[in-house]
């Protein structure tokens, strides 16, 4: 997907984000409603959204956006998630629509503190439960330093959905999302590429700080015909978790159903591996993710060695 193709998917899933949002089932006549969030962390205001089943949650889902998205991201599919699961779903914005921190940019070091500060403050509202971390594209890096640098016992699992692995990668790969994206790599880490500034980009590589990792699992997804992070990304913290001797499991993605149930190759974005993420994140909430061996999805080929979707779920078809 090129640059341009891929500023026009975020556009689009912007507009779509607020024409759901405008409908009242989400809000009024599902069983789930959404309460904006507003915190100071680092002494700037970071924003955010909850989504609450009535009569509230033990259990929480830590969702973590991508490049060029935002809290409003999905709110019709997260909002099915928490329905179906019984648990609360917070995503925050990383750091505001006004703020120094603008949401939408690669802003990894500002969104994982908001992350964290964001799940300490709703736990401190309601104690008790799993607390699942679970972040796509850019995202996935981002709750990656969540994981790594909260402190112990914040989250019980991390769900990476074809994340990047690290910073210097994801520096290097820049171009294939857009000329835009390696200048605000270059801001977040200081203003500096990687050569001159290698320990703010290590420091900004979760496959560099796995051995600081503390969740139960993590479970990996990546697809084979992902254009803008190979899934060699996945392969990388795949390894940097093995080899630090944490528990992980990974999903390869070649094709997969959608949520129409047409098959398609596994790309970024919305889709195959999206949504079979979704389901690794209800089957965790319900205890029936198992622990691996690691799985393979290839639907055009008749192959699919997951467990299956959570019976009535909306994650896959």
């Amino acid at each position: 997907m090129s640059g341009r193709r891929w500023a026009v998917f975020g556009t689009a899933l912007g507009v779509l984000a607020a024409m759901i949002l405008a409908a009242p089932e989400v809000s009024a006549e599902r069983p789930v409603r959404v309460r904006e969030v507003t915190l100071t962390v680092d002494g700037e205001q970071a924003t955010g959204r909850v989504y609450e089943p009535d009569g509230g949650a033990r259990d929480l889902i830590v969702a973590v956006h991508g490049h060029a998205g935002s809290a409003a991201d999905f709110p019709e599919y997260m909002a099915s998630i928490a329905e179906h699961t019984g648990a609360a779903l917070l995503t925050m914005d990383q750091r505001s629509a006004t703020g120094r921190w603008r949401t939408g940019e690669w802003n990894v070091w500002a969104g994982w503190q908001d992350i964290v500060a964001a799940t300490q403050w709703y736990r401190g509202e309601h104690p008790g439960g799993r607390t699942v971390l679970w972040g796509w594209s850019q995202g996935g890096l981002t709750s990656g330093l969540a994981a790594a640098y909260a402190p112990p016992g914040t989250y019980d699992y991390w769900v990476d959905t074809f994340g990047q692995a690290d910073d210097f990668t994801s520096w290097t790969e820049a171009p294939l999302a857009g000329p835009d994206l390696r200048p605000q790599i270059e801001r977040d880490a200081g203003g500096c590429g990687p050569a001159t500034c290698p320990a703010a980009y290590a420091a900004r590589s979760p496959a560099l700080q796995a051995s600081r990792i503390t969740v139960r699992r993590t479970v990996l997804l990546h697809g084979t015909a992902d254009p803008l992070v190979p899934i060699t990304s996945s392969l990388e913290m795949r390894a940097a978790l093995a080899t630090a001797g944490k528990p992980v499991s990974m999903y390869t993605v070649v094709s997969g159903r959608d949520l129409d149930g047409s098959v398609g190759p596994a790309g970024h974005g919305l889709g195959p591996v999206f949504y079979e993420s979704g389901c690794v994140v209800e089957r965790l909430l319900f205890d029936t993710e198992p622990p691996g061996p690691d799985f393979l999805v290839d639907a055009a080929n008749g192959v699919d060695t997951a467990p299956p979707p959570p019976p009535n779920s909306k994650c896959a078809n």
